[in-house]
């Protein structure tokens, strides 16, 4: 009895301190995560790079960094020797990668430095391969076509309770046609990317055209919460792939859960008789103790592991092990065939009809000249003009914007043009984003080409004035103002002060019409910004802490 007591004695001694290893407070956390954005350059034969670009919001006294885990079976391979840092003021730091252990390397701003306030973005890549991991699979769909699923979730992140978006864009091995200007129309017209329906109702979904033309599908989470899942499930077709290449590896989870079962408890009977562990009076009360034992070491390992189990889910594409009925395909588009956006303003109408901003602004420019709100003082080679009266509330917003541009210095301003473009994109984008583009033109067309149609025609043909769609749309927008009082007969050019305006680049022409709400058109946006990464705890605390509570998260700011 007295060794029972002792066994007893250890059992108790055992758990308690796993318990009080649980139960150990974290480290005062030094960050919150402020956004997360995640890119997967995709190969023909299933290898990849991932990028992540994780921003931080320091918190604490000083922020280093943090841990990258919860990657699953996907292999993590050597990181880029060019990851870095960028905090607000535009210091740019190496980082320093450390493994912790088999799924979790610390991230930390090299020789010891760290940021005691505002933002710091880290970015960083390595590379690895899907088809290996079992997240890209052949498959067929009911209608015969075959496709290749791509099922995978970036890692989840812990301390990200105000996390702003958490953006996924999967860099496809299509090469886009020189000739397609509208990467979503072409999607969607030829049904080429599919996915399941509960990817529609948790994203943004946009289609773009990345560098060398490649396709890239695009996946949008705003305020995601903490932890968030970011698992996305998409069908390509088969023709895009090396499918011989495409042949997922075993992930050998349920024989390692048995491995360690075998190697806690040994094997076969013992062979010490009456004074073994498992004989004699030590028959029920020891085994006990192991099983007990076993259980929560097994409690540890699933936790552990139950991120392998999120990311798979019951329909995961370890098909060959399910009995799986093929989910019903249904296209990734939030766009309803034949809805039209009737309220966009005619200035909006205009970026709409893919009208070059250069030319918006030249037009708005000879009506505000015209109606006597603006006289020009210079007109080469950079336009110049003094505000003549300010703007009242029956003018456009982008109208009094590009009036009080001028109020100042009396020219303009690459940022002053930036405000107004990226004020017109954003309410076109949240007026259209679900409605049909063609659809919403052709009504446009329609509605411009019928303004008044004869009085102009009759001055076109007067004035020699040609009747293109631009020149209707600026007709339609002159006479149709309720401000401007003195009528354009087709006398002047509206586009001649065009080559005069300081627009760096009409990049917008075309690229606007991308609707996707989570799209994001600021000319000025930070181009380092976004990716995704991930942290976790300290190894020594993760070790157990993980276990009953965040097992496979990133986050841990230090």
């Amino acid at each position: 009895m007295v060794r029972n007591f002792a066994w007893l004695g250890i059992l108790v001694w055992l758990l308690a301190g796993m318990a009080l290893s649980v139960s150990a407070p974290a480290q005062a956390r030094k960050g919150d995560v402020h956004f997360v954005e995640t890119d997967v350059d995709l190969n023909a034969d299933g290898s990849a790079v991932v990028a992540y670009t994780v921003q931080w919001r320091v918190v604490g006294d000083r922020l280093r960094g943090f841990v990258f885990s919860g990657s699953d079976r996907l292999a993590v391979g050597r990181f880029s020797d060019r990851s870095h840092a960028v905090d607000d003021a535009g210091n740019r730091y190496g980082l320093e990668i450390n493994r912790l252990q088999r799924d979790a390397y610390e991230i930390l701003l090299e020789r010891g430095q760290g940021v005691r306030s505002g933002h710091v973005t880290y970015q960083f890549w390595f590379p690895t391969d899907f088809a290996q991991a079992g997240y890209l699979e052949p498959t067929t769909a009911e209608d015969g076509r075959e496709l290749v699923v791509f099922n995978w979730s970036p890692v989840q992140w812990d301390e990200a309770e105000r996390q702003r978006h958490y953006t996924l864009r999967v860099h496809t091995p299509l090469e886009l046609p020189a000739h397609v200007l509208d990467a979503r129309a072409y999607v969607l017209e030829n049904d080429l990317v599919l996915t399941e329906p509960w990817v529609n109702e948790r994203y943004r979904i946009d289609y773009q055209r990345g560098e060398h033309d490649r396709l890239v599908l695009l996946f949008h989470r705003s305020a995601p919460g903490n932890r968030y899942h970011m698992r996305v499930q998409i069908y390509l077709p088969a023709v895009w792939f090396d499918v011989a290449a495409l042949q997922v590896a075993p992930s050998g989870m349920v024989g390692q859960a048995v491995d360690s079962l075998r190697e806690l408890t040994g094997r076969g009977r013992s062979e010490h008789g009456a004074d073994s562990l498992f004989f004699g009076v030590n028959a029920l009360f020891v085994p006990g103790a192991v099983v007990l034992l076993a259980f929560f070491y097994l409690l540890m390992v699933g936790k552990q592991r139950s991120m392998v189990k999120a990311h798979r889910g019951l329909d995961a594409i370890r098909w060959d092990t399910l009995d799986w009925t093929p989910p019903k395909l249904v296209l990734s588009n939030f766009r309803v065939k034949g809805k039209i956006c009737k309220d966009l303003s005619p200035l909006e109408a205009a970026f709409y009809l893919e009208i070059p901003f250069r030319q918006i602004l030249s037009a708005m420019f000879t009506s505000l000249v015209r109606e006597g709100y603006l006289e020009v003082t210079t007109e080469q080679p950079t336009l110049q003009a003094k505000v003549l009266r300010p703007p009242d509330a029956q003018l456009d917003i982008y109208e009094r914007m590009f009036i009080h541009a001028f109020a100042n210095d009396g020219q303009l301003s690459q940022q002053e043009l930036e405000e107004i473009m990226n004020m017109a994109v954003r309410a076109v984008q949240q007026k259209a984003w679900d409605c049909d583009v063609a659809a919403t033109q052709a009504f446009w067309r329609e509605r411009i080409a019928g303004y008044d149609s004869e009085t102009r025609e009759t001055a076109a043909r007067e004035n020699r004035w040609q009747d293109t769609e631009y020149n209707r749309w600026y007709y339609w927008y002159h006479n149709d103002h309720p401000r401007y009082q003195r009528r354009y007969a087709c006398q002047e050019d509206p586009w001649r002060h065009e080559a005069a305006i300081p627009v760096d680049s009409d990049h917008l022409q075309r690229s606007f019409i991308n609707m996707s709400p989570s799209f994001d058109m600021n000319v000025c946006h930070d181009a380092c910004h976004s990716a995704c990464h991930s942290a976790c705890h300290s190894a020594c605390h993760s070790a157990c802490h993980s276990a009953c509570h965040s097992a496979c998260v990133s986050g841990g700011s230090r």
